[in-house]
């Protein structure tokens, strides 16, 4: 064996009994976890790239046979050794700004920024089981009378093989790149704690073995005051798994429960999770929380130089005799491959969150009878950024210009806040896109410049086919934007 491959396999290694705590990739570094994908699933084994954060952990040992064929890995090691490189500081600074002509809602899962204008500032340490963020970030946001936030900031601790925290930060659970139906980082975040697998686990049960290996993440936030019942707790928790190389599978479910004036108990907590307090079990006791849930599925393969990837999302709202009802769903297909060395991605997904019933009519999803204000943190979807009543299809292309650079091109179409008639089960609804009364088409770009390691520079363009409404407010069809920023 080649001694460059020899030592590239070392390093990997031995990086991997390092720092375990910093502990994750967000979705900003997708473009960067797909490249891990195709050097996956082309040298026949496969990551988990459906939900973030991903661990570092799973970027260094995605599979515990990954070394038995090692000629194979050269490609996927050397990807992984400049991620973990980067990433296994003891100290990272980064500060940066954004600047846009317009509020833009249009954010996907690598959107850097979440408000018309920002500057922030964050510090983060590195240790062998400890990481902590401190994130500040002065914003201007038309939506919000704060100034300023604390969101991306966590301590976490590594114990065995687990992650336990305290703080906010952004999650994506899904496998699709422009919306998660059920938990995205489109809203921001919200404080609380959490637990999440470090590298996954295998049951000691001999068929839930079979499944392969088990990742899970858990957690319990606490919503904002300024709502119909202030400051309920939303509890997610997600399981996936890879019965076969190349397939993911996801469960998901949220619950959203308690709050001002409402059984905080940990009883009402138990009748939660037991799906005793939905929206037909729970009428009798008066103790009805809002509820989600569902699974997603993502099958990868390769054909010759080409990975291509099938997937899709079904969730359902609230439930009756414990299971979801009212569902929505979303449809997606990605084909990676290289050209002359760079990586290139075209994707196409297609999303549905209209639900009508005879019986109780539209303004169904991401809405509730009791928790008025719905699925929703600071007025923005907690789920898909289309919010309920929508169709929405995105055609987008990604592309390495060079090492440093990239580009992504998007077509997108959406019907938003459709209504099919007159009886609406929620009549006061807060879509936040109520009041559209034609499509929307345009085209989106952006352009990602590495100037040097340090400093990043991003520009982003967006037009549509006419103004719009969104949360209310008449916004510009036509927007540009910058975000800089330098890490030290």
């Amino acid at each position: 064996m080649p001694f460059k491959s020899l030592l590239k396999i070392f390093l990997l290694v031995f990086l991997s009994f390092q720092a375990f705590s910093d502990p994750w990739l967000t979705g900003k570094n997708e473009f960067e976890v797909k490249k891990l994908e195709y050097f996956s699933i082309k040298n026949q084994f496969s990551i988990d790239s459906s939900a973030y954060p991903i661990p570092l952990a799973l970027v260094r040992n995605p599979n515990e046979d990954m070394f038995n064929n090692m000629s194979l890995m050269n490609e996927y090691i050397e990807v992984a050794d400049k991620i973990i490189q980067r990433e296994s500081k003891k100290f990272i600074n980064e500060i940066g700004f954004s600047s846009n002509s317009e509020f833009n809602p249009f954010r996907f899962i690598d959107s850097k920024f979440k408000d018309k204008n920002s500057l922030f500032f964050s510090t983060s340490y590195l240790g062998e089981r400890f990481a902590s963020k401190i994130s500040i970030t002065a914003f201007e946001n038309p939506y919000e009378e704060k100034k300023y936030d604390f969101s991306d900031s966590y301590l976490a601790l590594v114990s065995g093989n687990f992650i336990l925290g305290v703080g906010n930060y952004d999650r994506w659970w899904g496998p699709s790149h422009h919306a998660s139906l059920i938990l995205s980082n489109y809203s921001k975040s919200s404080p609380g704690l959490f637990i999440r697998s470090l590298e996954g686990f295998t049951s000691p049960l001999p068929l839930i073995r079979s499944f392969g290996k088990l990742n899970f993440s858990f957690f319990a936030n606490q919503l904002e005051s300024n709502r119909v019942i202030k400051n309920p707790f939303l509890i997610s928790g997600r399981l996936s798994f890879n019965p076969v190389n190349g397939l993911t599978i996801g469960l998901t479910r949220s619950i959203m429960f308690g709050g001002e004036g409402k059984d905080n108990s940990f009883k009402a907590l138990w009748d939660s999770i037991r799906g005793d307090a939905s929206t037909m079990q729970g009428e009798s006791d008066g103790n009805i929380d809002n509820e989600l849930a569902g699974f997603d599925l993502k099958y990868s393969f390769s054909v010759r130089e080409t990975v291509w990837s099938i997937y899709g999302q079904y969730i359902g709202e609230d439930g009756t005799d414990y299971w979801p009802w009212r569902t929505f769903y979303s449809l997606g297909s990605e084909w990676i491959f290289q050209k002359k060395g760079l990586l290139r991605s075209v994707s196409l997904e297609y999303y549905d969150t209209f639900y009508y019933g005879k019986d109780i009519g539209d303004n169904v999803i991401y809405e509730h009878g009791t928790y008025l204000t719905g699925y929703r943190f600071k007025g923005s979807p907690i789920g898909a950024f289309i919010d309920g009543d929508s169709e929405y299809i995105n055609l987008s292309i990604q592309s390495e210009v060079n090492e440093k650079n990239s580009f992504k091109l998007s077509f997108v179409y959406g019907d938003f806040s459709k209504e099919k008639g007159p009886k609406t089960y929620i009549s006061n609804s807060i879509n936040s896109w109520k009041g559209n009364e034609k499509s929307l088409f345009g085209v989106m770009l952006s352009f990602n410049f590495k100037i040097e390691k340090k400093l990043s520079l991003n520009f982003n363009l967006s037009s549509l086919n006419e103004d719009f409404i969104y949360r209310g407010k008449k916004l510009d069809k036509e927007v540009i934007g910058i975000d800089l920023s330098y890490r030290f």
